[in-house]
């Protein structure tokens, strides 16, 4: 009687082998062209307030004179640049909160601070709400 043998495994063994790549040129680099998508949210043109121009501002919701105001405004400047400057929270009403999230020396006494300011709803920190100006 012939045996078989037992030890004879019936699975195969497959060697993987990987294709080459395939590579190929770009007829002419100089017609490709970048284009940038524009941003979700259209942000509008930045106008930059100078000093000057806050103070004239500032002026025309009060009736007090210039040379009066002008000196109590800086002085105000000062301290909320020095507060930032020492790293301190704002809560400023009707502005909002104000704190630094981060602060970078550049050099020569000057830093670039990255600010976080969260906004009041509307009318809060006014101290009266809309329906309280309507009781004539």
């Amino acid at each position: 009687m012939a045996t078989e043998s037992k030890s004879s495994s019936k699975t195969v063994k497959l060697k993987t082998v990987a294709p080459d790549p395939v590579v190929t040129p770009l007829a002419d680099t100089k017609a490709l062209k970048t284009e940038i998508a524009p941003p979700a949210v259209t942000l509008p043109q930045r106008e930059i307030v100078k000093k000057p121009e806050f103070i004239d501002r500032a002026l025309t919701r009060t009736e007090v004179k210039k040379r009066d105001a002008k000196p109590a405004i800086e002085a105000a400047l000062i301290v909320l640049a020095d507060a930032l400057v020492k790293g301190e929270e704002l809560n400023l009403p009707p502005m909002g909160k104000l704190r630094v999230v981060k602060c970078k020396d550049v050099g020569e006494g000057a830093k670039v601070l990255t600010l976080k300011l969260r906004t009041m709803k509307d009318g809060a920190g006014l101290g009266a709400s809309p329906s309280d100006n309507n009781e004539d």
